[in-house]
């Protein structure tokens, strides 16, 4: 591009200020008429035919191209939390005398019933387990053991299994491929908690809901009938 004419009367006139007592009159005007030659026709000669961009003389220098703005960081998504496991034999205490593996995450009850996966806790043993402690917000009824020992719940369900196959003090329902069984044992085992339980000042509770499946142990709660 074509340089202003004040840009190059400028440029000259800052050549003879540096060159001030180096160059002859000759010198002088030889590299004045090269600034003007090289301003005024060989410059815009070589955008105009071959689209060369020559340095400007005298201007201000190019202005790098600034880099792209950086894109836009994605919010960070939290890592996905995995879910605790669901507790074992081991994680329960010592079940040995009350609990036999089978193999393949089974485990037989002294009374028989069989302990397996399932139920959204993972397994069957943690969701009897559940039943040893309250859930005050649960919306309705919790049905909650007194004794939270392991051991002590599965016997317990294995004595509520024996009185319902007996029949005694037992209510039976059928329902598809299980068996409800709600249970008079006759004393108080636990209590009713959730919401609604402890709206009633947590009322005790003195049988056992137990369903079954077969031989395979469903759930079982404390209940009031």
């Amino acid at each position: 591009m074509a340089q202003d004419p004040t840009q190059i009367i400028r440029l000259i006139q800052q050549l003879m200020r540096a060159t001030r007592g180096r160059l002859g009159v000759r010198g002088l005007i030889g590299l004045v008429i090269a600034v003007v030659l090289y301003a005024a026709v060989i410059q815009p000669l070589a955008e105009k035919h071959w689209g060369l961009t020559l340095p400007t003389l005298g201007g201000d220098p190019p202005v790098a191209n600034a880099p792209a703005d950086p894109p836009p960081r994605r919010p960070q998504t939290p890592p996905q939390q995995e879910r605790p496991a669901a507790p074992s034999v081991a994680d329960a205490g010592d079940l040995t005398d009350v609990l036999t593996e089978e193999g393949r995450g089974s485990y037989r009850s002294a009374g028989g019933l069989r302990y397996t996966r399932g139920s959204q806790h993972g397994t069957r043993l943690a969701h009897l387990l559940a039943h040893t402690r309250d859930d005050p917000d649960r919306v309705g009824q919790h049905g909650v053991f007194d004794d939270d020992d392991p051991a002590t719940v599965v016997r317990l369900v294995d004595e509520a299994y024996a009185q319902a196959l007996s029949g005694r003090n037992t209510r039976t329902q059928r329902e598809d491929d299980r068996t409800v069984y709600t249970v008079d044992l006759g004393r108080r085992i636990g209590y009713i908690g959730g919401q609604s339980g402890n709206r009633r000042n947590k009322p005790r509770a003195e049988h056992l809901k137990l369903v079954v499946e077969g031989d395979r142990f469903i759930t079982a709660f404390p209940f009031r009938p």
